[in-house]
């Protein structure tokens, strides 16, 4: 063997570049193996998720903000180095830009592979509507109605004695910490249902509301999942109506499901069966949202006969979602959904033909088997 080679498979970056076909592997055996994914989830991701979860989850702030704030430090540092090293001639800078190129390559394997590792297996796992036998089908208009006006009645029920501003709009007045670690709570009882969900660690999954949330506000982002920490992270910017059905979201990417549309319906299964009433005021709201937005496309007319029935702090706090995403639809939040939108279809989220959009008609499937 060549002693260059030789000396190369001796050095660091050279077991770097190999975590590359083991992330690949691992997404490809998910992928093409039946049953892979979800024999990793049940062997690997539940233990190892479950512990550092739990340990993560006990930490007041968001680890992944500090790593990204950390990153951007070190990203300043070593351009300022650069143009430092420009003093010691041309050779110098090269020299330099090689060991930090080297660095960058060798940081972007890691986070390849914990992504593949902890997050990218997931996406080919079986389902919550499989697992629970909840059957889609075609529904029609009459249905879309029946569901809409029920959730308009339990929203309507749920929101009532909530606080609310002198517009209507509907305040979580105890701080998010509060509100993450009643969401914690919350989840975990409705876990307990399902054994498929069970992560052993009672720490487990704590959201963690973003510092920097106005950054996330101007990216469209209201949560994010964070496979490198196991962190629920939420954005604490716009109305407070829809934060506890984030953290309920975020919180089933962290137990596996990671298709959008299941994880808004698990979202809203777990705020509905909470004996909270803002959490079942948000989840409710989140499918309230989903399904009037169907009935619009389908009939306007019975959309609004439901719409102006809407009483006042529902009606203000939709407003105020609307008036939120306005306010922040620019073009970085065009790139960010387009970035978004381009992940979701690379990880095979492209949703099928459904009659009403796959958040519906889980809905509908779920209220059929009531």
């Amino acid at each position: 063997m060549n002693t260059k080679i030789k000396d190369f498979i001796k050095t660091p970056f050279f077991y770097f570049l190999l975590l590359l076909p083991f992330g690949f592997a691992l997404l490809a055996a998910a992928k093409f193996v039946p049953g892979f994914a979800d024999w990793y989830y049940d062997a690997i991701y539940k233990n190892l998720g479950g512990i550092f979860g739990s340990i993560t989850g006990i930490l007041p702030f968001s680890l992944m903000e500090a790593g990204i704030l950390s990153a951007v430090l070190l990203l300043c540092e070593w351009i300022i180095r650069l143009v430092l090293k420009a003093k010691e001639g041309k050779a110098a800078v090269l020299k330099y830009f090689s060991g930090v190129l080297k660095n960058i390559v060798s940081i972007a394997c890691v986070i390849f592979f914990l992504f593949a590792a902890f997050s990218g297996t997931n996406y080919y796992r079986e389902g919550f509507a499989e697992k629970t036998d909840l059957k889609i089908e075609k529904s029609s208009v009459n249905e879309l109605y029946d569901l809409c006006a029920f959730l308009l009645e339990e929203a309507a029920e749920s929101g009532k004695n909530l606080l609310h501003k002198e517009n209507g709009e509907t305040v979580f007045a105890p701080q998010n910490t509060l509100m993450a670690k009643r969401a914690r709570e919350e989840f975990e009882k409705f876990a307990a249902n399902y054994d498929f969900m069970d992560m052993g660690f009672g720490k487990f999954g704590t959201p963690k509301p973003v510092f920097f949330s106005e950054v996330m506000a101007y990216l469209q982002i209201s949560g994010v999942y964070s496979p490198y920490t196991f962190e629920a992270n939420i954005c604490t910017a716009g109305p407070d109506f829809l934060r506890g059905s984030t953290m309920m979201h975020e919180q089933s990417h962290l137990r596996g499901f990671m298709n959008e549309a299941e994880a808004n319906f698990i979202a809203y299964l777990a705020c509905a069966q909470s004996e909270d009433d803002y959490f079942r005021y948000s989840g409710t709201c989140l499918a309230l949202l989903y399904s009037m937005n169907a009935l619009y496309a389908a009939d306007y007319e019975l959309w609004y006969e439901l719409r102006i029935q809407y009483p006042e702090y529902v009606d203000a706090d939709m407003r105020a979602q609307n008036a939120y995403i306005d306010a922040h639809d620019t073009k970085v939040a065009e790139v960010s959904d387009a970035v978004n939108d381009t992940y979701l279809k690379l990880n095979d989220q492209q949703e099928g033909t459904r009659s009403y959009g796959k958040m519906v008609d889980l809905l509908l499937a779920y209220r059929r088997g009531l």
